[in-house]
């Protein structure tokens, strides 16, 4: 394998769900410059969105929707990355009810469960792989956030169990756990003011940008990964030191 030509990914076809903004908008955009073909997936259509989409096909799905998920799948006849990078969120108290609880693990662990399992049997002609974007809550868990945190848990340990079964069918699945990285999900948490102070801890001094979200996923997605599955990659800059 030449190190030089790794990261190019001319004639694979790469879907990255949630990437209508934030961190997963980060991700498709270098896997366009890497010259991958780029599908994802928003909640709303196209025309509702401001980021610029050219180049990649975008797809409105409905997370919470089985029969969506299986119609998304339908529409492709190969596959060689799939990225989930969905996830919501809800506050002031929500989460401690058992409606909300049960919404948010429906769309980050039970939606992502889908996505992989409907697109698997791509994945295992294209002998491709699978990044899951869980967070650095499955290691510390936000206590305003039961189901966030819960979910992004159980997401850590689906990749490890879906590594171990598909291993042997050519399927790598890994996890991404990104830190703070300021989209319209930390929208609460982020701003100069709170970034200055996270600052003070945090080892690299700075929140997270997509763009260094997108490099690992870039590098789960490559052949500089082929020996690696069932691993979660923190990108924190040292936040759960």
């Amino acid at each position: 394998m030449s190190l030089i030509n790794a990261l190019n990914f001319s004639g694979k076809k790469v879907l990255v769900c949630g990437a209508s903004d934030g961190i997963g908008y980060g991700v498709a955009k270098a896997f366009l410059e890497a010259g991958a073909e780029v599908a994802i997936t928003g909640t709303r259509t196209e025309s509702d969105y401001d980021n610029d989409f050219s180049g990649m096909q975008f797809h409105s799905l409905n997370i919470e929707d089985p029969a969506a998920i299986s119609n998304l799948a339908a529409q492709f006849d190969r596959l060689d990355v799939l990225v989930n990078c969905i996830g919501s969120v809800l506050w002031k108290k929500a989460e401690f009810e058992r409606e909300g609880f049960e919404k948010i693990l429906n769309i980050n662990l039970t939606g992502a469960m889908q996505l992989c399992t409907d697109f698997f049997p791509l994945l295992q002609a294209s002998q491709g792989n699978i990044v899951n974007l869980d967070s650095v809550v499955s290691i510390s868990p936000a206590p305003a956030n039961p189901a966030y945190s819960a979910s992004k848990a159980g997401l850590k340990q689906l990749t490890k169990a879906l590594a171990m079964k598909w291993g042997r069918n050519g399927v790598r699945v890994n996890s991404l756990a990104p830190g703070m990285v300021p989209t319209k999900l930390t929208a609460n948490q982020s701003g100069a003011d709170n970034e200055a102070q996270f600052a003070k801890t945090n080892p690299v001094g700075r929140f997270g940008k997509p763009e260094d979200i997108a490099g690992g996923v870039l590098f789960l997605s490559s052949p500089m990964a082929a020996y690696v599955t069932g691993h979660q990659l923190v990108v924190d800059g040292g936040m759960t030191l």
